[in-house]
């Protein structure tokens, strides 16, 4: 299936182009010196929670860029994802469920944490529906600029996924490389988009995702101040009480993940 690009979509290619390119040859985004874990997480715990980052999910691979389809999986390879983490025994977490841990309490051992990036309209069309039919949820990082136009979600969609228990956090309002923002402005993203998403979800926005993984000491410490508890990047890894609150790590799945490579990304066996 062909989408139309606009240009803030290119924009947003771009910017997700150049973070595939670091990850392909071995370099994660910058990591700066910022507090080193939650306060209060259990001293020498053990636990570690995988992330999935995902993006599109769709029925139809798109053909107009290679980009594109790279960060599209398709449905039934998200369905049998879903399938051997119910297999191996693993349970659906919340990024609260992972700030509950960071305060002290042990996560179960086999929890998970699916979020997806860009609030694409294939999210509400396609994961939805197979997350529902297997009692899953998901975290859906949407950016409210593009919400309600071609390729998104819309608001009353996403206020029928917050109903049924998915968890609808911020994106910014517009798909941006926030390392290069004035903190003026990243306040105004941050704060804004925060106020327009609780408004469509009636849930409060504790977690940010920052685009294209960038992001400095300064932001984390204005997502503090702004009542967010925790951002997601691209830093390949597991959550554990190590992690930075501001700087959570996350496992890419994409296009060409097969089910052996998605089970050895997360040491599970095949069944």
């Amino acid at each position: 299936m062909w989408r139309r690009q606009t240009a803030a979509n290119r924009a947003h290619l771009v910017l997700l182009a150049a973070a595939l390119a670091m990850a392909t040859v071995g370099a994660a985004p910058a990591i700066w010196d910022a507090p080193a874990a939650w306060a209060g997480a259990a001293a020498g715990g053990r636990w570690r929670v995988p992330v999935l980052m995902y993006h599109m999910v769709d029925t139809d691979a798109p053909s107009h860029d290679l980009l594109t389809l790279h960060l599209t999986v398709m449905a039934p390879a998200f369905e049998d994802q879903i399938k051997l983490l119910r297999h191996a025994g693993y349970r659906p977490l919340s990024l609260d469920d992972v700030w509950a841990a960071a305060g002290g309490r042990t996560p179960p051992a086999r929890g998970v944490v699916l979020t997806f990036d860009d609030g694409y309209e294939d999210n509400y069309r396609v994961a939805f529906p197979i997350l529902k039919k297997y009692g899953w949820t998901g975290t859906f990082f949407v950016v409210t600029s593009t919400i309600g136009t071609r390729g998104h979600m819309t608001p009353a969609q996403l206020a029928e996924m917050a109903r049924a228990g998915m968890a609808i956090e911020s994106h910014g309002q517009h798909h941006i490389d926030f390392s290069q923002l004035s903190l003026g402005a990243a306040r105004t993203e941050l704060s804004r988009s925060k106020q327009i998403i609780a408004g469509w979800s009636g849930r409060p926005v504790a977690f940010f995702a920052y685009p294209a993984g960038r992001f400095t000491p300064a932001l984390e410490g204005l997502l503090g101040d702004l009542g967010y508890h925790g951002a997601v990047t691209e830093i390949p890894g597991f959550v554990t009480p190590a992690s930075r609150p501001f700087a959570l790590e996350r496992v890419r799945v994409d296009h060409d993940d097969s089910l052996a490579s998605f089970a050895r990304k997360l040491d599970i066996p095949l069944p």
